[in-house]
């Protein structure tokens, strides 16, 4: 494989990895079970999102489940 192939192959992995991470976030998973799941720490998942992003993204999620009650 070449070298700009496995570039590719990492970034959609990542890209990946990262909508599955929005996703739990959304359904309300808390960030110490998604940083289990990928078999990193709280602090590095943290890190990989902008600063404030999974509160706004558990706000925004619990408005929604406000909305269908």
């Amino acid at each position: 494989m070449e070298r700009k192939d496995e570039n590719s192959l990492t970034e959609e992995i990542h890209s990946v990895k990262m909508l599955l991470i929005l996703q739990a976030l959304a359904t309300g998973c808390q960030q110490k079970h998604i940083a289990a799941a990928l078999g990193v720490s709280e602090p590095t998942l943290s890190r990989m999102l902008p600063k404030g992003f999974a509160k706004e993204i558990a706000r925004i999620a619990n408005r929604r489940m406000e909305v269908r009650e």
